[in-house]
C-alpha cells in the first residue's frame, strides 16, 4: 500500500492509511497536536523545511525507537498537511526535492543579493510577531491610498517619493 501511495503523491488519504497500516496501530493514529509537540515545534505554521530541520535535530542522535518516534511524528504532519516535500524526505533523507512554486496567495521570501542576509533575518524574525505577520498577511487593508495629498506626503529621510516608486514599493518586490 505504501508504494501505491508514493506513486500516487495526490491521494493522502491512501498516504495516512499507509502510515497506520505501517505503525502497526490499526486506527489509533498519533494526534496532529501530539506530533508538533513530540517534535518541540511550537507554532504549526512554519514551514516544510523547518519541520524537517527539527526532526532532523531530535531524530539524528537519538536512539532506534525514538528515532521511530520521531519518524512518525514527521509523517503524522507530513499527512496532515498533504506534504510531498516531507514524506519523500522521510522515505528518502538524501532526495533531492525541488520547491514547488509559490501560489499568488502566499507570501514570498526574499533573494539575498550579497549583503542582504542580515536584512532577511530581521525581516524573518519580525514576521513571528502577530502585528507585524497580520499587516504583511492582509496588507491589502493597510496599502496607502495614493492620492495627490498621500503622495506628496511621503517622504523617507527629506526625499520625497514619485507616485512610481510608491506603486513599485506596494508590490512587495
Amino acid at each position: 500500500m505504501k508504494i501505491i501511495a508514493a506513486r500516487r503523491e495526490d491521494d493522502y488519504t491512501l498516504q495516512r492509511a499507509a502510515a497506520t497500516m505501517e505503525s502497526g496501530m490499526g486506527d489509533v493514529t498519533l494526534d496532529v497536536g501530539e506530533a508538533y509537540n513530540r517534535l518541540q515545534i511550537r507554532e504549526r505554521h512554519v514551514p516544510d523545511e523547518t519541520v524537517l530541520s527539527y526532526y532532523q535535530s531530535l531524530a539524528g542522535g537519538a536512539a532506534a525507537g525514538s528515532r521511530d518516534s520521531y519518524a512518525e511524528a514527521l509523517r503524522v504532519i507530513a499527512l496532515d498537511r498533504g506534504s510531498r516535500f516531507l514524506l519523500r524526505k522521510l522515505d528518502d533523507p538524501n532526495a533531492d526535492i525541488q520547491a514547488e512554486p509559490a501560489r499568488a496567495d502566499q507570501p514570498v521570501g526574499l533573494e539575498n543579493i550579497g549583503n542582504t542576509c542580515y536584512l532577511n533575518s530581521l525581516l524573518q524574525y519580525l514576521y513571528t510577531v502577530r502585528a507585524v505577520r497580520n499587516v504583511v498577511l492582509n496588507f491589502p487593508d493597510y496599502r496607502m491610498e495614493l492620492t495627490d495629498v498621500n503622495i506628496k506626503s511621503k517622504k523617507v529621510g527629506e526625499e520625497h517619493k514619485t507616485k512610481h516608486r510608491i506603486v513599485r514599493a506596494q508590490r512587495c518586490k
